[in-house]
């Protein structure tokens, strides 16, 4: 059984927000984040957490990972999917507090519908994103981001978000992806570890 709406989730867990530091930008941290889909055509929302993380391999190359793990249950059958990204950025910074960054990545999207078996595929993401800091425990960061996966099609999103930065290295943040089928919503926290 394949879902049209996996592609969309793909590009959702595709989504890798930002992080602050007192000078420039880090693309070292831990991310954990509840996160809310609403997909159209479905009555329910598809709700679970997402865990995310990025490593600096030097000043402007960096890899990132992501999973996410989200249900709902629609005519009484329960469906789980689960999606995985990898790959690697490049950063470039503008200014002291702006950042101009692409992506490209490696995608799987599973999906498990009760009694009536699962489905995967895979695929690749690109995103070009731009990261920059209103204040100095301000950062906001907006993206487009493009998921092309092999059976169930591609989703072209737009990806915002803003985190408060309690001190350098914890934050809370909201985010919001916005695709052609389907918007997810995000709550989170960061752990920075670069600098």
């Amino acid at each position: 059984m394949r879902f049209k709406f996996a592609s969309a989730l793909a590009a959702t867990a595709a989504f890798v927000p930002f992080l602050a530091q007192a000078e420039g930008f880090s693309y070292s941290y831990l991310d954990a984040a509840y996160v809310n889909t609403d997909i159209d055509r479905f009555d329910e929302d598809v709700d679970g957490f997402a865990l995310r993380g990025s490593y600096e391999l030097t000043d402007n190359v960096f890899v990132f990972a992501g999973y996410a793990d989200q249900g709902t249950s629609v005519a009484g059958f329960d469906i789980d999917l689960q999606t995985y990204n990898l790959g690697l950025g490049y950063a470039w910074p503008l200014g002291k507090d702006l950042d101009v960054y692409g992506k490209l990545g490696y995608v799987s999207a599973e999906a498990d519908v009760q009694g009536l078996g699962d489905a995967d595929d895979d695929g690749y993401s690109l995103a070009v994103g731009l990261r920059g800091r209103a204040i100095e425990q301000l950062e906001l960061e907006g993206a487009v981001s493009y998921v092309d996966l092999s059976d169930s099609g591609d989703d072209t999103s737009l990806d915002l978000g803003a985190r408060w930065y309690f001190t350098p290295q914890f934050a809370f943040g909201v985010e919001g992806s916005f695709g052609d089928d389907a918007s997810t919503y995000g709550l989170g926290v960061r752990w920075n570890f670069g600098g």
